[in-house]
């Protein structure tokens, strides 16, 4: 048990790393109100976005791996049944974030006054990557996705196992 723990430790900062720079990225990104804006000269956030992008793939890999081992180790204990609805709960997840990020899309495109195809949105001249924007590159609903289907994977590679040593 405490080999378990001393391994997930690590993860879990990792996690909540993470976590924070979903956090430092929206913290960055600034927030359009009618009538204001900014001058177009900096892009703090993107500081940011970049660096966490990089540790979320990590941390999705890293998923992959612990996943894989851990319902490896689970399957006896489990049965087939419990076993089949990890996979179907990561799917679910999956599910679920698409949609709430897409609520987040509209929802940034209405604050916005549309996008960067429309002359009278706050982003017209500025490009896809901009000071408003930042944060549909990297939120709470792309984490959830990751480590979901992080995790669908992981069980993928674990049934592959078994079906290879059977």
């Amino acid at each position: 048990m405490n080999r378990i723990k001393r391994m997930n430790k690590p993860y879990f900062i990792f996690l909540l790393w993470n976590v924070l720079m979903i956090f430092a990225v929206h913290g960055l990104t600034f927030q359009h109100e009618a009538g204001k804006g900014v001058s177009g000269n900096g892009n703090p956030g993107i500081l940011i976005l970049f660096p966490s992008l990089l540790t979320f793939l990590i941390l999705c890999i890293w998923t992959v791996s612990l996943s894989k081992r851990w319902l490896y180790d689970q399957r006896q204990r489990w049965g087939k049944k419990v076993h089949i609805m990890v996979a179907m709960a990561a799917v679910l997840l999956c599910v679920l974030s698409v949609f709430w990020q897409l609520l987040m899309i509209e929802d940034l495109r209405v604050q916005l006054g549309g996008f960067t195809n429309e002359p009278s949105s706050a982003v017209y001249r500025f490009g896809w990557l901009n000071q408003y924007t930042n944060t549909l590159y990297y939120n709470a609903p792309i984490l959830l996705f990751g480590l979901s289907l992080s995790i669908f994977i992981g069980w993928l590679m674990e049934r592959s196992v078994r079906k290879n040593s059977s």
